[in-house]
């Protein structure tokens, strides 16, 4: 019986030594490596996986260089770069071109082709339409756009419009503003403007590319019969106006054209180039500019003037130099338009890349071309190339796709 219970009380001693020794082993290598400095835990976005072992597509990254502008949409920015992420670089290309369309038919299976961010309609895209197939056709293009789009009228008033000039729409008048101007004054210019967006948003539109806010003051000189006033002050009042009241009707607005065509006198050439001081144009087209900016204008047209006293080599839609001057200066931060790009030929202005490339490098936003397959197929080169790199692709794209978080287009 004693030797029973000494081999015994041996074993409990072996037993427990060999029990403590598995329980240390184990919180020895289940306690986390301590360091001599913990690393703050960070809300960024999570960097690219490079060792092989896995892939970073899974999880949104955050463009940060877009999230840093304090824009007028960045409170939709981490929203926006979280869609980006998923967003193929054929989708973003496409989010940066507008097409300009005189086909509705054409413009419906063209959305989706190439992911174009919308479509700007033509006077003619309507000619011999009812009103009902103006609703039809333009709901097609929308509802044939695998992310939802901007659908653009350019209803200035006057000579320049996309629904009022049209037989099914007699009912409706838009006078050029400088003649309403001239004869009622600024309240009437303001109603009218009221009038137009009512009826764009009916017809499902979501922007104008309007209104002129240039500053001519005779008869010659270009965008006098187009534009309101030779007055910085009623010309800033009225970009005010249209910025905050109207875009609130659901309808934004694009300013037109920066950075002013001013007193320039008209001209048959192709290119038309501005000789006046850069700090008379700052002084007073400005003006207008920065009202609207400071009001919450979320688009910005740029012109495809020349401007002699800033960039002499690039028109102005081309011209990096007036990007930082409209960003910096003018302190604009919503979305950068092009004129037009392929009214005529900027190719010389272009310092031999491709006109749509070059927008895009000077820090447009969104191309307005006509051709805008030829503009997808460029652009979608440059970025592959590394002309453009992804960073601009995605900066831009998280802009654009901000604003369309901010004005309800996606949610």
């Amino acid at each position: 019986m004693k030797k029973f219970v000494i081999i015994s009380a041996v074993l409990l001693l072996i037993s427990g030594g060999v029990f403590g020794w598995s329980l240390k082993h184990y919180i020895d290598v289940t306690r986390p490596v301590e360091t001599a400095t913990e690393a703050p835990t960070e809300t960024v976005a999570p960097t690219e996986d490079t060792s092989g072992s896995g892939s970073s597509e899974s999880q949104p990254q955050l463009n940060t260089d877009a999230l840093s502008d304090n824009g007028i949409f960045s409170e939709y920015y981490e929203k926006a770069a979280a869609y980006v992420a998923g967003m193929s670089k054929e989708q973003m290309v496409g989010q940066m071109i507008m097409g300009v369309t005189v086909d509705p038919a054409t413009a419906a299976s063209d959305m989706n082709r190439y992911s174009l961010t919308g479509m700007l309609f033509d006077n003619a895209a309507f000619d011999y339409m009812s009103k009902e197939e103006v609703k039809s056709a333009v709901l097609n293009v929308k509802s044939s756009s695998s992310i939802a789009p901007i659908i653009a009228a350019q209803e200035e008033g006057g000579a320049v419009t996309t629904l009022s000039g049209h037989s099914a729409f007699d009912d409706v008048t838009f006078d050029a503003p400088r003649d309403i101007f001239e004869s009622e004054g600024l309240g009437a210019v303001e109603k009218k403007e009221d009038e137009k967006t009512l009826l764009l948003r009916e017809y499902g539109f979501n922007l104008n590319l309007a209104p002129v806010v240039d500053l001519p003051d005779m008869y010659d000189q270009v965008m006098y019969s187009r534009s309101l006033s030779n007055d910085p002050q009623v010309v800033s009042t009225y970009a005010e106006y249209v910025s905050k009241f109207n875009q609130a009707k659901g309808v934004s607005v694009a300013l037109k054209h920066f950075p002013g065509y001013g007193t320039i006198p008209d001209s048959y050439e192709s290119v038309i180039t501005d000789t006046r001081d850069a700090s008379v144009i700052r002084s007073t087209d400005y003006t207008p500019f920065k009202a609207g900016a400071a009001a919450g204008a979320h688009f910005i047209m740029v012109s495809n003037v020349v401007v002699q006293s800033i960039d002499a080599t690039h028109t102005a839609a081309l011209s990096p130099a007036i990007h930082r001057e409209l960003r910096d200066v003018v302190g604009f931060t919503g979305l950068v338009i092009t004129d037009v790009l392929d009214g005529a030929d900027y190719s010389e202005y272009a310092d031999g890349n491709n006109v749509a490339v070059a927008a895009v490098l000077a820090g447009n936003d969104i191309i307005l071309v006509k051709d805008y397959a030829s503009a997808y197929t460029s652009i979608l080169a440059a970025v592959n190339d590394g002309a453009i790199s992804e960073d601009i692709l995605k900066q831009v794209c998280t802009r654009v796709i901000a604003y369309k978080y901010a004005v309800g287009l996606l949610s």
